[in-house]
């Protein structure tokens, strides 16, 4: 008789249970309450200061206003900027630090590069697309150094297959062979690297079915397909309120050719780097102390995560946030060439390649501001 499989959701069961089990929910967070912050009208972007707390100084005038466009202004995989703002980091070091949300999707590098803001946080598409374009863009802190995302499987079919914890992760994901795995076109060439690296053939062994956005719940709900290769806010829903179990977790690093790389970076100009040094090290030393925060103490952490404009539907919310992302952070925000050179071969297949040929990545990515904090310079 096969023994009863402990399945890798057992383990992340705590994790989950602080987030609603609302069904058709789209994300653990709703958008922050920004009243005193700007809204978006017409061409202009989205503002507001965040938490400010005072405490030690650091060089710098109180309150210095330092801008940084973002994507959106409640992704929670930027998990150490949100903790490094709700711990009171940045105003620890004298800045008033302003989020610029632009009201066109993919344009915070351009904001940046046109003055609107003084730095940016950017996954490498974004940052590609920026350096094609001879923009004078550079990487100074890694945010994030695992994938965000996982792979799940309904529990009755995961039980059926006998996908146990204490299987290595190529044979879980082996034991899946014949299923249809949900995607979205963002993340399908990180999905085929996956495959490929438990020596699958995506097409062979797979059925892929590629899916947008909130559609990826309804058809997992629905039975179109039996598994989902997602992430949040699609990856909590399926845990919540579908019934799923995690099979594979790609944000721990579990699959090494998916690890360890440079997947969301703080990024300025060229110019910045030298008109605004004071600031830049100011920032990247916030998010170091985030960094080791969320590693060393994820309770305080998690508390920081809470008290910012964020708004979670259930109060264990920014506990479990911390929980999934925290091994997806890295151990400083060290850059590297190398590791922005490996996301070249992973970007979404469904937007043209940026043309990076004859480009230097050396010369889009500056460590000064990451060895000044790990020195502890001021």
């Amino acid at each position: 008789m096969r023994a009863s499989p402990r399945f890798v959701l057992g383990a992340l069961l705590a994790l989950f249970t602080g987030l609603s089990g609302q069904a058709g929910a789209t994300s653990p967070a709703t958008s922050p309450d920004r009243s005193s912050g700007a809204t978006v009208t017409g061409s202009e972007p989205a503002t507001y200061s965040g938490n400010r707390r005072s405490g030690e100084l650091y060089g710098l005038a109180q309150n210095a206003a330092f801008r940084v466009a973002l994507q959106s202004e409640d992704n929670l995989q930027w998990i150490s900027f949100w903790v490094a703002q709700g711990a009171g980091y940045f105003s620890d070091e004298g800045l008033n630090l302003q989020v610029v949300v632009p009201p066109m999707p993919g344009a915070a590098a351009r904001f940046m590069v046109m003055g609107r803001a003084d730095a940016a946080i950017l996954p490498p598409p974004l940052l590609f697309d920026s350096i094609a374009r001879g923009e004078p863009v550079v990487a100074i802190a890694n945010l994030l150094h695992n994938d965000p995302i996982n792979l799940v499987l309904r529990g009755e079919l995961a039980e059926e297959l006998g996908i146990s914890t204490d299987m290595p992760w190529e044979d879980r994901v082996r034991a899946m062979q014949g299923l249809k795995v949900g995607v979205a076109p963002g993340p399908q060439s990180r999905l085929r690297a996956m495959l490929a690296s438990a020596d699958l053939d995506p097409d062979e062994h797979f059925e892929l079915v590629i899916i947008d956005g909130a559609a990826q719940n309804e058809a997992f709900g629905g039975g179109r397909v039996d598994a989902l290769y997602a992430h949040s806010p699609y990856l909590e829903t399926a845990l919540l309120t579908q019934h799923a179990v995690v099979v594979l977790d790609q944000a721990a690093g579990e699959v090494p050719r998916l690890a360890d790389r440079q997947i969301y970076s703080l990024v300025t100009t060229r110019s910045n780097v030298k008109a605004r040094a004071d600031e830049l090290a100011a920032v990247v030393r916030a998010l170091h102390r985030a960094q080791l925060l969320i590693h060393d103490s994820p309770d305080a952490a998690a508390e920081a995560l809470g008290s910012t404009a964020i708004s979670f539907r259930e109060p264990q919310g920014p506990e479990t946030i911390v929980r999934l992302y925290g091994p997806a952070v890295p151990p400083t925000p060290a850059v590297s060439a190398q590791r922005l050179a490996r996301e070249t071969e992973l970007l979404p297949a469904h937007r043209p390649a940026p043309e990076l040929s004859g480009i230097d990545l050396n010369e889009h990515v500056d460590n000064r501001f990451v060895e000044q904090a790990l020195r502890g310079d001021r």
